[in-house]
């Protein structure tokens, strides 16, 4: 049985902060937007009209995702700063190097998945789980006949916008921590558990502010995360048993298929694994985590479900899916 873990002691203060608008926010309640238009115009798949190799695939896949009535996806947002290489303004506003965008696609998806729906799309009008937690959202579904429950948890791992506080914050590390358990959690016992965040070329996911190469603002990829690969090898530890593993597991950062892909698929080969090819844009990996999350709540088959993750360009040449219907 899936486990589910309401904590409030990271919840941080929302509310009075939710009306300004965070950097990047409107970036991504762009991108989300124009990708629901996209998905709005996808038909959803029927069993019935499937072959017969292609519904058994696909039952077996929804069996267990299904078969408590929840349909559990976790979202984990990394620490993701935006390094430009000089000070970021916007507007009035000084955010230094490198500051966080992970809070600004936090509230975008928040707004996205609470908000209107359209043609078919079903990742809309889900609620507030309770009044005391901005993080879970439920919502009910007829999935493949079954009268069910999804339910999302997006949790962020920035403490805030700046760096420069961030790196020196009790709460920043607490907050890295609570992140890691959180995926740490959802990696066992979600359906699907989406990162969206760095790479850091292999040493992702990662949820604490960059390690920079001691005396300069550059990441240290060589001597830190390509060396060592901290996040990596925690999240395989975190898949170490085969009887709690998510059915679905997005990486959605650049270039994950060389970065995680092997050894993910070594260790977790009965999850469906969602990587991309490219050092991408955020908005071509934040779409298709969109897209994965709005296939599961539809109960998309093989190749509309693929389909899903891929409705731009840029994302049917760079995203791709293993191991989910094979």
């Amino acid at each position: 049985m899936k486990k589910i873990f309401i904590i409030f002691l990271m919840l941080l203060p929302l509310a009075a902060e939710a009306r300004r608008g965070y950097i990047y926010q409107s970036s991504f309640e762009a991108y989300g937007e124009s990708y629901a238009k996209n998905l709005a115009n996808l038909g959803n798949d029927r069993l019935s009209n499937l072959p017969a190799d292609k519904r058994a695939a696909c039952e077996q896949r929804y069996g267990r995702i299904l078969n408590d009535g929840l349909i559990d996806i976790r979202v984990a947002m990394g620490y993701l700063d935006w390094t430009t290489g000089k000070t970021v303004r916007s507007g009035a506003r000084n955010y230094g190097y490198s500051p966080s965008i992970d809070i600004g696609a936090y509230y975008a998806l928040r707004e996205l998945i609470t908000g209107r729906c359209r043609g078919n799309f079903g990742l809309c009008r889900f609620r507030q789980e309770t009044s005391n937690n901005p993080y879970v959202f439920v919502k009910e579904l007829n999935v493949h006949g079954r009268q069910v429950r999804a339910r999302v948890e997006i949790q962020f791992a920035s403490a805030s916008e700046y760096l420069d506080n961030n790196v020196s914050s009790s709460t920043q590390a607490q907050r890295t921590a609570f992140m890691e358990g959180f995926y740490n959690r959802a990696l066992q016992d979600a359906d699907a558990a989406f990162y969206f965040g760095h790479s850091r070329n292999g040493g992702g996911p990662d949820f604490a502010p960059p390690k920079f190469v001691p005396g300069t603002n550059k990441v240290n990829y060589a001597g830190y995360y390509k060396k060592y690969r901290p996040g990596f090898n925690k999240m395989l530890e975190s898949l170490n048993n085969r009887s709690r593993q998510a059915d679905v597991i997005g990486m959605m950062s650049c270039d994950s298929r060389d970065h995680f892909m092997s050894k993910l698929r070594s260790t977790a080969p009965n999850s469906g694994v969602i990587t991309s090819t490219q050092v991408l844009t955020v908005e071509e990996v934040y779409t298709a985590m969109i897209g994965g999350m709005d296939a599961l709540v539809r109960g998309q088959c093989q190749k509309t479900f693929y389909q899903q993750l891929r409705m731009t360009a840029r994302n049917a040449a760079n995203i791709t899916m293993d191991g989910m219907f094979e």
